[in-house]
């Protein structure tokens, strides 16, 4: 699967030599839900966000219009590594090689990854980062997320020692704001 992937990256930037896509990747958790008694599942079933089934924790490579999976890990429920952590172990799978070009890859996660944790490990890949976070998050300075009006803010959160770039998504969900460190983001 990786080698296909990897295959199909190339021809897209061998079509665009002067002008590469930007290579990102993006972290899922996809749930599979499942209905009835599986015992060979047993191990794999749990119940995570209203949602009663498989679990998994999915690294996609995206460049251009791809957007290919590269890595799959099975989170087991409470007791074991959080999916926070089995993303961290899939970045590992990234051959160097992809990490090369004159623009730093970039990995978007959604929410559900945006433990000071995870952004530090991302952060020592070699990765710049976009990740979602919930409106009540704590800045250093005493003030949280949804205090802040001016999109393009430069903001600390409590635990992290950069400085990030703070922007608005809509979610029907919650209140949820992108933050990210990368080079596009003014330092």
């Amino acid at each position: 699967m990786r080698q296909h992937a990897l295959h199909l990256l190339q021809n897209e930037w061998r079509l665009r030599p002067h002008q590469r896509p930007r290579l990102d990747f993006s972290i899922d958790l996809t749930s599979l839900e499942k209905s009835g008694k599986f015992a060979d599942l047993d191990d794999w079933m749990h119940t995570f966000n209203s949602v009663h089934g498989v679990h998994l924790v999915v690294l996609y490579l995206c460049c251009g219009q791809l957007r290919l999976p590269w890595a799959v890990q099975v989170w087991r429920g409470k007791g074991t590594p959080s999916p926070a952590q089995l993303a961290l172990k899939l970045l590992r799978t990234i051959p160097p090689t992809l990490l090369l070009g004159r623009r730093r890859a970039r990995l978007h996660a959604d929410g559900g990854f945006e433990s000071i944790e995870f952004i530090q490990g991302v952060l020592a890949h070699g990765l710049d980062i976009v990740v979602g976070v919930r409106c009540t998050r704590k800045l250093e300075d005493g003030r949280q997320v949804r205090d802040l009006m001016v999109r393009g803010d430069l903001v600390k959160p409590c635990g992290l020692d950069q400085v990030m770039c703070i922007s608005w998504v809509s979610s029907p969900v919650e209140n949820w704001v992108s933050l990210d460190l990368g080079e596009s983001c003014p330092r």
